[in-house]
């Protein structure tokens, strides 16, 4: 008789998402079992319990969700989970924190999809996160940064304070990142004088770039806005926007429901590919983006 198969979801949030919830039993999930208020230092004893509770067939049958808001604390708790595991008894494993990682992944994957209709890629880009202190703005980082492309972290208030965690992302990932001051309307307009693509990943309801930040930008091809709520990251990129002219301009625009149904799709994928997989797999944001990728096409 075949195990039902179980998503052991855990996170050091005071709640699991319902989000991923749903998301894991649309996929396919029988049963979903949430870890609230998880700690570092119990993730491998969780991890063993779950592993050793069954037989190599019946683990190939259940698998891991990182969740939680801190996109360094998922990636440190996945690796600790794959660390105590051995085969066989080795269950799959995905990180997506707050949906960080296919939400950014979705977004570039869109990027990189309007890009390459003009026969251009990532790593030509100059890329400017607003928002870039957040889980989605450097998720976006780290994978475009991976891809060879320019990428400038943007200071909203304190610079120093976004060149530290420029310092520390280098040492985390050995990625090369510059940091920009974003701090008034005039460094973000020349900011946007330089950048090819603008990424907004700002708080939801809060509006990062005006119209007259970008309007007269030479170089400036596209504006990604991850934000769902009332008022956009950007004027003139509504939620539905999906590579159309933002008006009076040349630039084109992409919305949060239009990253989104990629964002779904991604997830609901990778979430299957733990179901499906013979071997465990363990999946986090560059894998995100070679499925979002490949499902923008």
């Amino acid at each position: 008789m075949q195990k039902v198969s179980i998503l052991h979801l855990i996170t050091a949030a005071k709640n699991a998402s319902p989000f991923d919830v749903n998301m894991a039993y649309d996929a396919g999930f029988d049963k979903i079992m949430p870890y609230t208020y998880v700690e570092l230092n119990e993730v491998a004893a969780l991890t063993q319990d779950a592993i050793f509770s069954r037989s190599p067939s019946g683990i190939k049958r259940e698998a891991l969700f990182i969740g939680g808001r801190d996109i360094h604390l998922a990636l440190t708790m996945q690796q600790t989970a794959k660390s105590a595991m051995f085969t066989p008894f080795e269950m799959s494993t995905f990180a997506d924190p707050s949906g960080a990682f296919t939400t950014a992944a979705a977004m570039l994957a869109k990027v990189d999809a309007l890009l390459k209709t003009n026969q251009q890629t990532l790593a030509e880009q100059s890329i400017a996160i607003f928002g870039a202190g957040g889980a989605v703005g450097s998720t976006v980082a780290l994978i475009a940064a991976s891809l060879g492309a320019i990428v400038q972290l943007v200071a909203h208030k304190e610079l120093a304070q976004m060149q530290d965690y420029a310092a520390e992302l280098h040492a985390k990932y050995g990625l090369s990142l510059q940091v920009v001051d974003g701090t008034d309307d005039a460094k973000k307009t020349q900011i946007l004088q330089n950048a090819t693509v603008a990424i907004c990943a700002a708080a939801a309801g809060i509006r990062v770039l005006e119209h007259a930040h970008f309007s007269d930008s030479k170089t400036l091809k596209i504006i990604a806005d991850v934000n769902a709520v009332a008022p956009s990251g950007a004027a003139g990129v509504d939620v539905m926007s999906d590579g159309q002219f933002i008006a009076d301009t040349q630039i084109v625009g992409l919305g949060a429901l239009a990253i989104g149904q990629l964002k779904y799709k991604t997830q609901q994928t990778m979430l299957q590919q733990m179901l499906q997989a013979e071997h465990a797999v363990h999946l986090a944001y560059n894998h995100a983006f070679d499925i979002a990728r490949a499902a923008s096409t």
